[in-house]
């Protein structure tokens, strides 16, 4: 059981650790895009100021100036930031989903009895997703024939259906 469990935490943890990488990237990206928004209006600023005696050209880059500027906060504030963010939600929801496994896995090597496994496995939810997980369970232990003791016997159910 513990080779199973360093297995399994360790997997957990690299991917973890790759999904933070990337996160990470995004969030640097995002905080760096105001600041390419901003050389780019100074940029414009700098073309406006050398045709200052010519009011075309001060028309002409006004707008690269200030569109610049409207990019590299709309990329930051619109798509990488959000984006960084949503990795993070998403990995936080599947390492959580791995510690179930992970101690399911464990539980389920241990001989652990199906309804302490249940009451298990429960423990990781909130209470109200346990009040409606209840009925998908009832439910998959009647598709896939499961008692409280383990799987039915057919002999023993065929057994139960004469007595009925």
């Amino acid at each position: 059981m513990k080779q199973i469990r360093d297995f399994l935490t360790t997997e957990i943890n690299f991917f973890r650790i790759r999904r933070e990488e990337t996160e990470r990237v995004l969030r640097t990206i995002a905080e760096i895009c105001p600041s390419f928004g901003l050389i780019g209006s100074v940029v414009g600023l700098m073309s406006m100021l050398a045709g200052i005696g010519d009011t075309s050209v001060i028309l002409a880059t006004i707008p690269v100036a200030l569109t610049s500027t409207l990019y590299g906060v709309l990329f930051a504030s619109f798509i990488f930031g959000p984006f960084a963010a949503h990795i993070q939600e998403r990995t936080d929801r599947e390492i959580f989903l791995q510690r179930i496994i992970l101690e399911g896995v464990i539980a389920i090597g241990s001989d652990l009895h199906p309804r302490a496994l249940e009451n298990k496995l429960k423990s990781f939810l909130t209470p109200s997703d346990r009040a409606e997980k209840i009925v998908s369970l009832e439910r998959i232990r009647k598709k896939f024939k499961v008692s409280d003791s383990g799987f039915f016997h057919p002999v023993e159910e065929a057994a139960q259906q004469l007595k009925r």
